[in-house]
């Protein structure tokens, strides 16, 4: 008995022990799982609770303004909304998701397809639909939120579902420009990400992009309603810094005007230019037709009409999709900078710079060209077959002639030919402050020979890039000082104030001021009476040198010539303030430089001269052909005011059967072309009096004069006057057969077809 009682006690010591063993290892592991919890992965645990508690949302902020240099703003942000939905509050509810994607896709102009795969089913409660909403669109959609779904439960009671559960606006910001079209390659735009893409988007991205704010509000476990204490904080973003340009917004339109006008009347695959202000550097205008042109306002879109049939008409999609890519970026680079071509005669203005530099050549010594020449073991053609004759430098120089160019290259050596080769820019970028420059293609330097010499000598076998041609003419333009380029002349805190300026800066002296003024005077021989003559404005000096050269490789491959016209000038020659560059490629037609390019130039800076206030100076038959104000004849008798305006050499045309002048155009006090029409008025009827436009193209100076003032039109002549025996119009301002007024003045556009070769 007594063993059996103690028996059970020791069973009972042991279910006590367990017992107690079970109860020490439970406490242990629920303090080991608090330790875990709060000590080891409490932070872990900590930041996801606030992830389920607090939802973080990014606003963007605002980029910085970029202005012209007048201070007119060329890009900047405004405010705008993005639009999301809450695919998880939307849930299994069918009808909900149906009314969402059909009121979301009428008011934002997206596919109901694409809205429905934004409102999916899913966890996630935030899923954009669209981004940089305007804030008038952004308002249709606030006023769906603030509608509502009604429904009826089981029990009869009817229950409200507003579309503000489901559908959600924030802050965003959206990049506008003033001028969609202006500048494009050289503004650059801003992707999905607000990043800068291309251009000075691109370069001065860190600079232009702010500090994003941020909006934290606390939701509950489902996230999807707020928390019984609400919490929201908000971070207001920053603002970007803001950049001035260099570029004149003036003078980038009448480039791109000139620009646009050559690209329909050559029918060129590309056409572009840019401004330089000679003294500084600094980027006036720069811009393009064809390649690197496109809209800002729909970058994604191919703005050319040529480039988007060709991408349209072709079958496979892959293969159009490949071309569609290909397409936007030729639209968005900037081939000003990143294409390299090859510049033909103009630079023959570099050769004859090294060697009366190098003292290698003098003003007086002559040279005879007959055709051809033969040196460094290969024959050489001029682009005048019968050869020019004898003549100096300058002469040479007027009539681009390769043969003198060769022999007076040759002279330099490879050694020599590198080494100004080299001061003027050509082996390296020029380093202007935007993205995807380009260098020269060039010889290897080593294995350079005197063959190379010859045909680099008269602008053949090399390619150098428009901005680097443009930089080395200015160099000659402003004393033989070599500038560094540049498009951002300032740097501005979001309150407008000047954080950075840049400074001009002067790269290396390359020739003298007495070589530089001999380039002066001799390429303002080429614009008075040489290859040139087509870039003559009357009352400002024009100084600049024609090129062509042919695609070689292009024709290698296609069997099909194609051809460079380029012309590079400054201007007044005088004292310069301006250079400027053109380049058209593949022009159909005539296509030498001086034929196509010339004119380009010459219509830009009849209109730039005058902007920079850059006063005239205009010789005795310019001041000859000038307009002159015509005198205010209304109220006097037909007879007295027709001997009045005969007198001043005005051709005078009467309309009407009264006996006193009532009105007359031009009025008195406007400027009218010398022996040009004035119309007087005798009756109420007659100044209603109109006619059509004449055809005035394809005529000379006197044909051209003679057929307007005969039809009582006024004339204005832009062209060479010092050349008007030889010039032909080829446009006018005013369309042949439009109804005009009596008196009307139409300008007529004439150029030489004359002497104006190159190679």
């Amino acid at each position: 008995m007594a063993s059996m009682k103690t028996s059970r006690q020791k069973m009972v010591r042991r279910s006590v022990f367990v017992l107690f063993m079970l109860c020490v290892v439970g406490i242990g592991t629920c303090i080991g799982a608090l330790v875990y919890v709060q000590l080891i992965k409490g932070n872990d645990f900590r930041e996801v609770a606030a992830q389920n508690q607090l939802q973080d949302s990014v606003v963007n902020a605002e980029r910085g303004i970029i202005y012209d240099t007048n201070m007119h703003p060329l890009a900047e942000s405004t405010s705008a909304k993005i639009v999301y939905v809450d695919p998880a509050e939307i849930g299994d509810d069918e009808e909900i998701r149906d009314n969402i994607v059909r009121k979301l896709s009428e008011i934002l102009g997206l596919s109901e397809e694409y809205v429905r795969s934004k409102t999916a089913k899913s966890v996630m409660h935030y899923s954009e639909v669209k981004t940089r909403v305007d804030n008038d669109v952004a308002e249709k959609v606030r006023a769906f939120m603030n509608t509502c779904l009604t429904r009826t439960d089981e029990n009869g009671e009817k229950k409200e579902y507003y579309y503000s559960a489901y559908v959600g606006l924030k802050p965003d910001v959206k990049r506008y420009y003033s001028n969609p079209l202006l500048a494009s390659s050289v503004l650059g735009f801003i992707n999905r990400d607000n990043n800068g893409q291309y251009g000075i988007e691109q370069q001065y991205n860190s600079v232009l992009t702010g500090v994003p704010g941020r909006i934290i509000t606390a939701k509950n476990g489902n996230g999807s309603s707020p928390m019984p204490i609400e919490y929201k904080s908000v971070y207001d973003p920053q603002r970007g810094s803001g950049l001035v340009l260099t570029i004149d917004e003036y003078i980038q339109s009448y480039l791109e005007k000139g620009l646009e006008q050559a690209y329909v009347d050559t029918k060129c695959d590309t056409a572009l230019g840019i401004l330089m202000d000679v003294d500084t550097g600094a980027i006036l205008g720069m811009g393009s037709r064809g390649a690197g042109y496109f809209d800002l306002s729909a970058h994604d879109s191919i703005l050319d009409d040529n480039a988007r049939a060709k991408v349209e008409a072709i079958e496979d999609e892959t293969q159009r999709s490949e071309a569609f890519k290909a397409a936007q970026y030729q639209q968005w680079r900037n081939i000003c900078i990143s294409d390299a071509y090859e510049p033909g005669s103009v630079f023959k203005i570099f050769t004859a710079s090294a060697v009366l530099e190098e003292g290698l050549v003098t003003m007086d010594e002559t040279y005879t060209c007959v055709g051809k020449v033969k040196e460094a073991g290969s024959v050489y053609n001029c682009h005048k077959h019968e050869g020019h004759g004898t003549q100096n430098i300058a002469q040479a120089l007027k009539n681009s002639c390769n043969p003198f160019f060769i022999t007076r290259g040759i002279r330099l050596g490879v050694d020599g030919f590198n080494k100004y080769f080299e001061a003027f820019g050509f082996l390296e970028r020029t380093g202007i402050d935007l993205p995807s420059e380009a260098n020269s293609v060039y010889f290897k330097l080593s294995d350079m020979t005197l063959a190379n010499v010859a045909s680099a000598s008269f602008g053949q076998t090399l390619n150098v890039t428009p901005m680097q041609i443009i930089t080395a003419v200015s160099c000659i333009a402003n004393g033989g000082k070599l500038m560094q380029p540049y498009v951002v002349a300032k740097q501005l805190d979001p309150d407008g104030n000047i954080l950075s300026e840049t400074k001009p800066t002067v790269k290396r002296q390359v020739i003298s001021e007495e070589t530089a003024q001999k380039m002066r005077s001799m390429m303002e021989g080429v614009v008075q009476e040489g290859s040139g003559k087509n870039a003559y404005v009357a009352g400002y000096r024009v100084a600049g040198k024609t090129g062509t050269s042919e695609n070689v490789k292009k024709e290698q491959q296609t069997g099909v010539a194609e051809y460079w016209a380029s012309f590079a000038c400054f201007a007044p020659a005088n004292d310069p303030k301006v250079a400027m560059i053109v380049v058209l490629y593949n022009p159909k037609g005539a296509h030498g430089g001086g034929a196509v390019a010339a004119p380009v130039a010459a219509g830009v800076l009849e209109n730039v001269m005058p902007y920079l206030n850059v006063e005239p100076q205009y010789t005795e038959k310019e001041l000859a052909e000038m307009e002159i104000e015509a005198k205010n004849v209304v109220g006097k008798g037909v007879g007295e005011a027709r001997e009045a305006l005969l007198a001043d050499g005005f051709t005078v045309k009467v309309r009407g059967d009264g006996d006193t002048v009532i009105s007359q155009i031009p009025a008195g006090g406007q400027k009218v072309p010398q022996n040009g029409a004035i119309i007087l008025y005798t009756s109420q009827e007659s100044t209603n009096d109109t006619l059509q436009m004449p055809n005035l193209v394809g005529l000379s100076v006197n044909e051209a004069t003679n057929k307007a003032l005969a039809a009582g039109i006024n004339i204005k002549i832009s062209g060479n006057a010092l050349m008007s025996s030889e010039l032909s119009s080829y446009k006018q301002s005013i369309e042949p057969g439009t109804e005009v007024g009596y008196g009307t003045t139409v300008t007529v556009y004439f150029k030489s077809n004359t002497n104006i070769e190159d190679d």
